[in-house]
């Protein structure tokens, strides 16, 4: 069984010169074919040496550990599979390279792969982050070597022993399985620990909302400051739009057609840039109009802050928050009559089944009336 050569390579393009610096590489060489790896090392002419390496380098000795780590890897390598008289692949050799850049933590994979990210949003990022955060808790499944059946069942109790709920638990593991599943292309991980593994989705909370008097409430608050006045109207235009808090922020009138005397707005949802579709209803006009068509949105933490005062000005005994508009705005549509699916593409969800949350809080809804139908029967019996 034949196995690879290798050495190192120095200014392999011959841009090398008296000022300017070369890569320094390790050459693989197997069957005719080669692999040039990077060392991330450059160095000018003479401060190479064939035989001594990095020289009349200031850091020629922390430089010299750093080209010498990638050679042992590569050396190792070889060596292990000439014990275990194993084939050597070029694939198997980029998997060892990449489990050494990790030094074979999941942990740091799982980092660096969600920051190098460019498809998700901020607000994403932050969740997928609580993966990282809950594995350096968890200190059972830190490297590769620990992705095991066992252990993510393990993880899956150590998450439900932190109070979480079966939703949260479930999104934990979502967003974990993403990552171990790019290990395993990279061949970090041998074998998917989830294989056999089911993990229940869970239900939602019933999701908050504001009733169309407690709306109107606010709407026709006449005891705000002009600071809070703003906020109010934002806060309206979301019950008026179903817009989240981030693509209020991005709202842009130019992207608006008036089309049959309606003002349409068909654009993408910045979390997950799903496509959205909504016409703009008079109240969402009229706040438009008074900002001259441009939305004076503050940060979320102060919009949330300032809602509360809102609610204790209008009245309102519920602790309301930007979300809880989008919510609202659902939770009116449904009861209008309006179908699922066409409360679904108002809203840019995914799928229907995120929708179907509010039709339970509609299906409450038409229980609390009968409650009052029910009342009023009681009464005239008595």
């Amino acid at each position: 069984m034949k196995y690879p050569t290798i050495r190192y390579i120095y200014n392999r393009r011959g841009n090398a010169g008296p000022e300017t610096a070369a890569s320094i590489e390790v050459l693989v060489t197997h069957e005719r074919k080669r692999k040039y790896i990077a060392t991330g090392v450059k160095v000018l002419p003479n401060q190479w040496s064939d035989t001594k390496h990095v020289i009349r380098h200031p850091d020629n000795h922390s430089l010299n550990m750093r080209i010498h780590k990638v050679y042992k890897t590569v050396s190792d390598y070889i060596a292990k599979l000439m014990i275990a008289n194993e084939p050597f692949t070029f694939g198997g050799l980029d998997a060892e390279i990449e489990n050494s850049r990790y030094d074979g933590s999941l942990i740091e994979f799982v980092h660096e792969r969600i920051e190098a990210r460019t498809d998700i949003a901020p607000g994403t990022r932050r969740n997928h982050m609580k993966v990282v955060t809950a594995l350096k808790a968890f200190r059972k499944m830190g490297a590769f070597s620990q992705v095991t059946r066992a252990n993510v069942l393990e993880f899956d109790q150590w998450l439900h022993g932190r109070g979480y709920k079966q939703v949260t638990v479930h999104s934990y593991h979502k967003f974990l399985k993403v990552y171990i599943h790019e290990a395993m292309v990279k061949e970090l991980i041998a074998k998917d620990p989830y294989l056999g593994i089911r993990i229940e989705e869970g239900r939602s909370e019933i999701r908050k909302y504001l009733t169309e008097e407690e709306i109107r409430k606010i709407s026709e608050c006449d005891s705000l400051t002009p600071s809070l006045c703003r906020v109010r109207d934002m806060f309206i235009f979301q019950c008026h739009t179903g817009l989240a808090y981030a693509d209020l922020k991005a709202f842009d009138f130019t992207k608006v057609v008036e089309r049959d005397g309606r003002y349409v707005l068909h654009d993408s949802r910045v979390k997950s840039q799903e496509d959205f579709y909504i016409v703009l209803l008079s109240p969402a006009i009229e706040i438009l109009k008074k900002y001259d068509y441009k939305l004076p949105v503050i940060s979320n933490e102060q919009y949330n802050m300032r809602l509360k005062a809102v609610a204790d000005c209008a009245k309102v005994e519920k602790r309301i928050t930007s979300h809880m508009a989008r919510h609202s705005f659902a939770v009116c549509a449904l009861n209008a009559g309006v179908p699922l699916e066409v409360v679904s593409k108002m809203l840019g969800h995914t799928n229907t089944n995120t929708t179907q949350i509010y039709a339970r809080i509609v299906n409450k809804s038409v229980e609390s009336a009968f409650d009052v139908l029910q009342r009023k029967i009681d009464g005239e019996k008595g």
